[in-house]
């Protein structure tokens, strides 16, 4: 079985955003969580089960990509929750403009509280601005690449290229 264009863009896609999410932006002073991002924006543009798929492929993949994240397939468990929470929304982002932006902050929240809950539950003292700062950052680059993304995907689907 040959995969469609639209899944080979989703995984390149996804590649691009684990890579640059553990190379360039840590480095540049940006955290932001560009895979919670092309989560969201799957769900938004997809819906429910594939918004849950994309999910948990992302979430492995942020699970697998150094450093990792410990308890292995947790993120992959919450990533897959976000997908298929926004897959609910799909009706309402053509509704209004805010809908994807308020998605990726209320995502990017959950998903550092989960984050501070394990770091506590290990003994670990949470970084409290290093959170706030990534679900800032992750919700300002929701702003601008889930409206792309859920774009490129509805071109691709109209022309019959997905």
């Amino acid at each position: 079985m040959i995969p469609s264009r639209l899944t080979v863009l989703r995984a390149l896609l996804l590649s691009l955003a684990a890579l640059l999410t553990v190379t360039v932006l840590p480095s540049g002073g940006v955290p932001a969580d560009l895979v919670l991002v092309l989560v969201v924006a799957v769900g938004l543009s997809s819906g429910t089960q594939a918004g849950a798929l994309f999910g948990l492929a992302a979430g492995l993949t942020v699970d697998l990509v150094p450093p990792g994240s410990a308890p292995l397939g947790l993120t992959a468990l919450t990533h897959a929750a976000v997908g298929a929470g926004c897959g609910v929304l799909q009706r309402s982002v053509r509704a209004s403009i805010l809908v994807p932006i308020v998605t990726v902050a209320l995502a990017a929240t959950g998903i550092q509280l989960l984050r501070l809950l394990t770091s506590l539950a290990a003994g670990q003292t949470p970084n409290l601005t290093h959170a706030s700062a990534l679900i800032v950052c992750t919700a300002l680059a929701g702003a601008v690449i889930v409206p792309l993304v859920i774009r490129a995907e509805s071109y691709l689907v109209a022309r019959g290229l997905a």
